[in-house]
């Protein structure tokens, strides 16, 4: 499988100010993030921004990348693995569910720019990159769709509709998005546990076996 469109070299920009504007896309929303509230959160001026970006709306699309390039580093190690369905399912889905908490500030951005693409359309000079978006989270999805066709074949997955399974599973998985909020004395084992839990949601939908039904707990 080739890269994706996400994972091509484009034009570099600071990491610090990458997330910045992330962060402030995050707390404030896109419409409400001036490019002078991330100038200071960065503790910079407006020209360091100016000097990589022409407009917010570029800056915003260079943080949908880095938030795409995000989401398919955190799965390609277990999708490029010989692991049978269920199990690179599993390892995928663990990875993203993480990612999703992990980084939440692109995340966030991330669904802010759909929304916005979605609910006002977008001006005819962002049609190509918002394009581009869309192919990319189509590839995205598409990797989990090769899997669990591949669980369904090999009866590790009761699906029905495949459409229907794809979407319910990446939608639980992205469910943190909207309730997560990390506590003061978390742990990253606590992180991975919120995880493995939604992930044990997910191979339930999927028909499959969990940990927890193993235990005895009812479905």
């Amino acid at each position: 499988m080739s890269l994706p469109n996400a994972q091509k070299k484009s034009k570099a920009a600071p990491q610090d100010l990458l997330d910045a504007a992330a962060a402030c896309f995050t707390e404030k929303g896109y419409a409400g993030t001036s490019l002078d509230d991330v100038a200071r959160h960065m503790g910079a001026t407006k020209g360091r921004i100016y000097h990589y970006f022409a407009s917010k709306s570029e800056l915003m699309q260079a943080v949908r990348k880095r938030g795409m390039d995000i989401n398919f580093a955190a799965i390609r190690p277990a999708f490029d693995s010989a692991l049978p369905p269920r199990a690179k399912f599993r390892a995928m889905a663990e990875a993203h569910a993480l990612n999703m908490i992990e980084e939440q500030a692109y995340q966030k951005a991330l669904f802010d720019n759909l929304h916005l693409h979605i609910t006002r359309g977008t001006k005819p000079d962002n049609d190509d990159l918002m394009d581009e978006f869309i192919s990319d989270r189509r590839q995205f999805e598409n990797m989990f769709r090769e899997v669990l066709i591949a669980g369904q074949n090999s009866g590790d997955f009761d699906i029905k509709t495949m459409s229907y399974a794809l979407h319910t599973v990446v939608t639980t998985l992205n469910s943190t998005i909207y309730w997560y909020s990390p506590r003061p004395d978390e742990t990253a084992r606590d992180r991975q546990e919120i995880a493995a839990e939604l992930v044990d949601m997910a191979m339930r939908a999927l028909g499959a076996q969990t940990k927890f039904e193993n235990k005895g707990i009812a479905k």
